[in-house]
């Protein structure tokens, strides 16, 4: 008899998270774990009834029993997402794409993402309803790899250095020393990017202003522009970064419109084509 799989099965995961309101149901942290209430050592089950989302602290602490059995059923019947209202979770936008503002300039499209020697860094997707999705590969100045982080799902990693802050539409994970790794700022269009990341050895710093690569500003070439369905790509071999296409829509363009909001517009008027292309 073939021994049960320790992997989560997705379906479960998804009921699991919607149960919670897409964040932890002690906290309503939009980056979790999944957590078996009954030991999975015990029962080598994945049962909906005893299992609920936590924030990594809160996992830890319901691992080592310091959050005992009894307060973690009660608070997977009354998750705090759910109680305060966010029943789709903390970081759903009404937006038809995600906007990021570098510099001047917007990136728009179904998600962004930072890609660094071929392999995303960073990436900030838009589901189907909405609701923003995570994914961050975070390294020190040594390249050895701090934490993993998929689709708001915390898969690896000490939480025990860093602090995590958040309300609706707005993510930050700082070190413990009050320095900020990642900040996402999505209460308006288009979303706010902070972010100090490393990768073989070299800093990329990003924010609404620019995009350093070692503490050098890149000159994309060009200003007050919206890149539709386009990402950046970094070498970090050559220093070159370059936009690339996005494979969902297989083709990118650009939006030239000198009123910011109006070109906002046109960017997601853009997007909203491509989709129905797509359908």
């Amino acid at each position: 008899m073939e021994a049960p799989s320790r992997g989560i099965p997705g379906s479960i995961k998804c009921q699991l998270r919607q149960e919670a309101g897409f964040g932890c149901c002690i906290c309503g942290n939009p980056v979790f774990q999944y957590h078996h209430i009954t030991d999975w050592a015990l029962t080598k089950s994945h049962d909906l009834l005893h299992m609920m989302v936590l924030c990594p602290n809160h996992h830890h602490e319901a691992t080592v029993r310091a959050l005992v059995e009894q307060e973690q059923r009660r608070r997977k019947e009354r998750p705090s997402n759910i109680v305060n209202g966010y029943v789709d979770g903390l970081l759903k936008i009404t937006e038809p794409g995600v906007a990021v503002q570098v510099g001047t300039n917007y990136l728009v499209g179904p998600g962004f993402k930072f890609i660094v020697d071929g392999a995303p860094l960073l990436a900030l997707d838009r589901d189907s309803d909405g609701r923003l999705q995570l994914s961050l590969d975070l390294y020190d100045a040594a390249d050895s790899l701090l934490l993993l982080i998929h689709n708001n799902e915390w898969i690896t990693g000490d939480p025990m250095p860093w602090d995590v802050e958040f309300s609706h539409r707005r993510f930050v994970l700082r070190r413990k020393s009050g320095e900020v790794t990642l900040s996402i700022d999505a209460r308006q269009a288009p979303v706010l990017l902070h972010g100090q990341l490393w990768r073989k050895g070299q800093l990329f710093e990003m924010n609404d202003d620019e995009l350093r690569f070692n503490g050098v500003n890149p000159d994309v070439g060009f200003s007050e522009i919206g890149f539709v369905n386009s990402s950046f790509s970094a070498d970090t071999t050559s220093g070159v970064f370059q936009l690339i296409p996005e494979p969902r829509f297989r083709e990118a363009c650009l939006v030239s419109w000198p009123d910011r909001a109006e070109r906002l517009e046109r960017c997601f008027a853009v997007i909203r084509e491509l989709e129905q292309k797509t359908v």
